[in-house]
């Protein structure tokens, strides 16, 4: 499994266990949505960035 799906997994439970105080503290609705939206694609750009980092250390 590679790292980034990895990332994305446990970034993924993450939120679903905390969605009930972050629904809270964003008010909900759109607020909530776009944070949620950026969240997942920096969960998306850091499992990126990781594969790209362990790839370029395994290649000889």
């Amino acid at each position: 499994m590679k790292p980034s799906a990895i990332i994305h997994l446990i970034g993924v439970v993450a939120f679903g266990l905390l969605y009930v105080p972050f629904k809270t503290l964003t008010g909900g609705g759109a607020q909530m949505l776009a944070l949620a939206i950026l969240y997942l694609l920096a969960l998306r750009l850091l499992g990126q960035v990781l594969d790209r980092r362990i790839d370029r250390d395994h290649k000889p």
